[in-house]
């Protein structure tokens, strides 16, 4: 049950040419990745809320106003977009924070330049009738994705009621599967995040726990290649003033932005809002203040070292980084 990253890592690195993504094969564009200035930066994107704004900022024409050249390429599975990423075949990648530490390990040479967002509430434990509590959870059957951040998620909840995930009958499905075995009534429980957490419990299903009692504990980021930030750190910059203008329209319920991000994303306008809810959107400000080192989970090196050594107690990770905060780097949004 308890894959180590590391190996998910290894496979995932070997099999990475040849994994599909969303809407367009990310191979078939990327060729010569990190080898071409006249190439657009390409940035995989997954199904979540604050990610899908990089739709608002390329749909309302700001990437083209400050000279950003930007192609999107969309993952509905986010392990897929980790494969591309790991392999070479994208720039940069939306990735959880926690989801760094196994590449870190691994020798992908990378660094995490923005905050987009931080989940609360977006991601949560969705049951079925009659399960009342964590420890109700015993004996049943709970899916979500094994190596990503729900997995590490499901097994901090856990052990936060004195349990492992040998008290459960753990299913490894990706978010895509999980939610709808869970609507199907396959599986008592999932973890799972937007959109389709909310789709799980318009469906009948109960909201256990969510991170509104983690807040800090998942923060979704900007990661990019090394050699990429190398190569042209200006329109690095270029791509992080972007997002932090789209932020504030965000923050603002722009019509037009939004609009811009149901659009690419998919989604319906009313409901894009109300998972607006589940994240605090991170601009210039709170990326500065969470870039600085502390001590709790507000601050960034805080947040990676806890996680590592999470992830080191579970098994999931076989060794602690050296140094979690050295693929920070917060030159661009300074």
């Amino acid at each position: 049950m308890k894959k180590l990253a590391g190996i998910l890592l290894t496979a995932v690195l070997t099999a990475g040419m040849l994994a599909g993504c969303g809407q367009e094969a990310a191979g078939s564009t990327k060729e010569t990745a990190g080898t071409d200035k006249e190439e657009p930066f390409v940035l995989g994107i997954s199904p979540m809320t604050g990610w899908y704004g990089w739709y608002g900022v390329k749909g309302t024409g700001i990437f083209e106003k400050n000279g950003a050249d930007v192609k999107l390429e969309f993952f509905p599975v986010y392990s897929d977009s980790l494969t591309a990423f790991y392999s070479g075949q994208v720039d940069g990648i939306c990735i959880a924070g926690s989801d760094a530490i196994a590449p870190l390990n691994e020798g992908v040479d990378f660094k995490i330049v923005l905050v987009n967002d931080n989940s609360y509430g977006a991601d949560g434990l969705v049951v079925r009738d009659g399960i009342t509590s964590v420890q109700d959870l015993k004996g049943k059957t709970v899916a979500t994705e094994v190596g990503t951040l729900e997995h590490m998620f499901l097994l901090k909840i856990l052990e936060d009621n004195n349990m492992t995930i040998d008290d459960v009958n753990f299913t490894n499905m990706t978010i895509n599967d999980a939610g709808p075995a869970f609507i199907a009534g396959s599986v008592d429980a999932a973890v799972l995040w937007e959109p389709t957490l909310s789709t799980a419990i318009e469906a009948g299903g109960s909201l256990l726990y969510s991170t509104k009692e983690e807040p800090g504990l998942i923060p979704d980021t900007l990661a990019v290649r090394q050699e990429v930030l190398d190569r042209d750190p200006e329109q690095i910059q270029k791509i992080v003033d972007s997002w932090f203008e789209g932020v504030e329209k965000l923050n603002e319920r722009d019509d037009a932005f939004i609009d811009a991000v149901c659009q690419g994303a998919e989604l319906k306008k009313e409901d894009y809002i109300a998972m607006l809810d589940g994240v605090t959107l991170f601009d210039r400000q709170k990326n500065q203040e969470t870039f600085t080192p502390g001590s709790d989970y507000t601050h960034l090196n805080y947040t990676l070292q806890k996680s590592a050594e999470f992830l080191l107690d579970t098994k999931m990770i076989d060794k602690m980084p050296k140094d979690t905060a050295s693929i920070l780097d917060d030159t661009w949004i300074q």
